[in-house]
């Protein structure tokens, strides 16, 4: 697949414009029919060493309808493909929080967002996948762009796990133009750099908990 090339999801003709990016369960295109974009999700049966899934199609869309009842702020789900396993999300146009972090555009006003989210979904017992890419700050709201959550676990919440990746600038910038994940991740490891960030992320949670 490259950009270019022609897609049909449905007998519904798309064009593949870019690629937006891989996670740990598909890969993310860019697509476009007639000036309208969206966002088409395959699901991908890569390995990761650090995660295991069970049937990550249907979880997706599980997740999707979760996350709504737990009022989080998505990209709407248009269409999808059980047995091809592919996804069409809304685009919402905007760099990601990973993008701004590595330029070191981050507002302000986007910590009060997340902070808040975090504390909300741990009350209802939710872990996102607090990665910064999965997130994008728009007309004043914090979007996730990724439908994954997992039951809430104190080691892969925001302010122990998301957060160091939220403020390590050079990290991320490393990351994004490279793919290297040893920017960013201890190495063999699906936990973040720490080293020289936690006075950082410590003043940020003191800020925080006293707003």
């Amino acid at each position: 697949m490259k950009p270019g090339d022609p897609l049909f999801l449905k007998e519904t003709p798309w064009q593949l414009v870019q690629l937006l990016g891989k996670g740990k369960s598909g890969y993310s295109w860019l697509v476009s029919r007639n000036g309208q974009v969206a966002v088409y999700k395959q699901i991908h049966h890569e390995p990761v060493s650090y995660y295991q899934f069970g049937d990550k199609f249907a979880a997706e869309i599980r997740a999707y309808h979760h996350l709504k009842e737990a009022q989080v702020n998505l990209p709407a789900l248009l269409e999808y493909d059980e047995k091809a396993e592919w996804l069409l999300k809304s685009y919402l146009e905007g760099p990601t929080i990973a993008e701004q972090v590595a330029a070191g555009t981050l507002k302000n006003d986007v910590w009060p967002l997340i902070f808040r989210l975090s504390r909300h979904l741990q009350v209802l017992g939710i872990n996102l996948d607090w990665f910064p890419a999965n997130f994008i700050h728009t007309g004043g709201k914090l979007f996730y762009v990724d439908y994954e959550w997992n039951g809430y676990d104190p080691e892969w919440d925001f302010v122990n796990w998301g957060i160091y990746y939220w403020v390590n600038q050079q990290g991320m910038k490393k990351f994004l133009e490279t793919g290297d994940h040893t920017a960013i991740n201890l190495n063999g490891t699906g936990k973040p750099i720490t080293n020289q960030l936690e006075n950082v992320v410590a003043r940020l949670i003191s800020l925080q908990s006293a707003s």
